[in-house]
């Protein structure tokens, strides 16, 4: 009885600080959400309508944000991007991104993950790669030359994007998932 009452208190303090420390917010206090005309369903529609626009060119390189061996590493890509293989067209058709930016900022971001905490473990050797970003239900084929790498300098040759993983895994060295 007396340990009973003693977790009931326990239990009614911790609730008591976290009502003074913590803040409740409902969806319906930060939006005005009436049927089919709320700000959040127009947004949606808005988003949904958007057309897929081509702003900008594809990233040429790419400072590292982390070291290796306390020194910057750049990273120089090159694109098989021609009138036969149109990477710009398949990153319309294959992902849900609205704008070449919006692609870029997040493969850099990528490249800034996996690069440099994988070279030299996981990537060791001139080859082709694979990098599924789950989250856009996309995977990025590329092959990396490591021979300037001593110079800090790496070249990734963006090869091709597809849809989800449609990928024959024995024609790569590793496939990293995201």
């Amino acid at each position: 009885m007396v340990k009973n009452d003693i977790n009931m208190n326990l239990q009614e303090s911790i609730r008591r600080i976290l009502r003074e420390y913590l803040e409740e917010a409902r969806l319906s206090d930060l939006l005005k959400v009436t049927g089919n005309k709320s700000e959040l369903h127009k947004y949606i529609e808005k988003e949904k309508s958007k057309e897929f626009e081509i702003d900008r060119e594809l990233p040429t390189q790419l400072t590292l944000k982390k070291r290796y061996n306390n020194k910057k590493i750049k990273v120089y890509f090159n694109w098989f991007d021609n009138s036969k293989h149109d990477l710009k067209k398949r990153i319309k058709e294959r992902t849900n991104f609205k704008t070449i930016t919006e692609f870029a900022d997040v493969f850099n971001q990528v490249i800034n993950y996996v690069l440099p905490d994988e070279l030299g473990v996981n990537i060791s050797e001139n080859g082709r790669y694979a990098i599924n970003l789950s989250e856009y239900n996309i995977t990025i084929i590329f092959s990396i030359n490591l021979d300037d790498f001593d110079n800090q300098k790496v070249t990734i040759n963006v090869i091709t994007i597809l849809p989800k993983s449609q990928i024959d895994e024995k024609n790569i060295i590793q496939f990293f998932v995201y």
